[in-house]
């Protein structure tokens, strides 16, 4: 089973020199920068915690990769120190998390329509595009697994990366689920895709 990462609390400060690197980017962040940090248990000293620091549009990237229940900020409130910021950086810290419940509002209202995949070797895999943005999960069946969700140029470029991935998954022995919005249930094989998979296998 995966293990899920503790965050204690989410805390945003100007860096007081320039030694912190970005956990996420692994650029320097530079003294009088805005930084996030991430209160985790420290691995060093049981029973103690520590902080990573991250540029704060770096850790938005990273949000939208890894296990679903990943901890993400959901809110400007559960940041610590969010109103000692100067109104610029507030305001670009505010934006950037709207951006991120927009982003993932919109993916959730279409999960119902992701198109579904199995392998014979117990993987699972998915993808549904909303808009210009696209979610992909996969792992193996039965578990949570991860995910990876991304912005494209526009919806035509989203469509068009569903369709590239979804060849290359079915080439590669996953066969179609019927979708639950489908009322087929993640157990009924769509016919199309088994052809495809058997093609993929002699390749």
């Amino acid at each position: 089973m995966a293990s899920h990462e503790v965050v204690y609390s989410w805390a945003v400060e100007y860096a007081k020199s320039g030694r912190s690197t970005c956990q996420a980017s692994k650029e320097k962040i530079d003294e009088g920068a805005v930084r996030i940090g991430k209160e985790v248990d420290n691995p060093h000293k049981p029973g103690a915690k520590m902080f990573l620091w991250y540029k704060p549009a770096a850790l938005f990237d990273q949000f939208r990769k890894g296990a679903e229940s990943k901890p993400r900020i959901k809110a400007v409130g559960e940041i610590d120190g969010f109103d000692g910021l100067r109104a610029a950086d507030a305001a670009e810290l505010r934006a950037l998390v709207e951006a991120e419940l927009a982003f993932r509002a919109g993916l959730q209202a279409v999960e119902s329509d992701a198109e579904m995949f199995e392998h014979p070797e117990g993987k699972f895999w998915s993808i549904v595009a909303a808009g210009n943005t696209t979610r992909v999960k996969w792992g193996k069946i039965g578990e949570e697994g991860q995910l990876s969700e991304k912005s494209h140029a526009d919806e035509d470029a989203a469509q068009k990366f569903v369709d590239k991935m979804v060849k290359e998954k079915t080439k590669g022995g996953y066969v179609r689920k019927a979708s639950p919005a489908a009322g087929g249930g993640s157990g009924a094989a769509v016919a199309d895709a088994a052809p495809a998979a058997a093609e993929g296998k002699k390749g």
